[in-house]
């Protein structure tokens, strides 16, 4: 069992959401009274630790990949469909805020122009899809070759993946 405590309710209710939603292994929500999330140990070890080198197999991390492809593929939660700015308010927003940059000295203006330009990547068209957004090696959990849990689900948000 593990458990977890978060002062942030709203930010439990979510997890909850997100592992029921999600069609990849999560682990199984045995109770929840706030501000404490009680989940079932998920089989196998983690992919690897932050900063260690990872002793999964090729075919963990390729089953890996697989599972987030699927999560990628899945319908948005709910709550996701209707989330986040356009991109442009976003837009307008960085616009604000490098004119603010160069008006008032703090960086020089060829540099805010170039990053600014470099920005744009990012606010190209894109299909939002559901994403884990604290997704790491230490979140993934794994048997041999087959992905057993992706836990700490509080942290799910929209991603853009591609282009519209």
């Amino acid at each position: 069992m593990f458990l977890k405590v978060d002062a942030d309710q709203a930010r439990i209710e979510v997890e909850i959401q997100a592992m029921a939603l999600a069609p990849v292994p999560t682990p199984k929500v045995l109770w929840h009274k706030p501000p404490v999330l009680a989940i079932a140990a998920v089989p196998g070890t983690a992919l690897g630790r932050l900063g260690e080198p990872s002793t999964a197999s090729p075919a963990a991390w390729a089953a890996a990949g697989a599972a987030i492809r699927t999560l990628h593929d899945a319908p948005l939660p709910p709550w996701l469909g209707q989330a986040g700015r356009g991109r442009e308010e976003l837009a307008a927003d960085l616009d604000r805020e490098c004119a603010w940059l160069v008006t008032n000295g703090v960086l020089p203006a060829d540099l805010v122009t170039r990053n600014r330009q470099v920005a744009e990547a990012a606010l190209r068209p894109w299909t939002p899809v559901f994403t884990h957004g604290d997704l790491q090696i230490a979140h993934v959990f794994a048997d041999g070759d087959q992905i057993t849990g992706i836990i700490d689900w509080a942290e799910v948000t929209p991603c853009s993946t591609s282009p519209s």
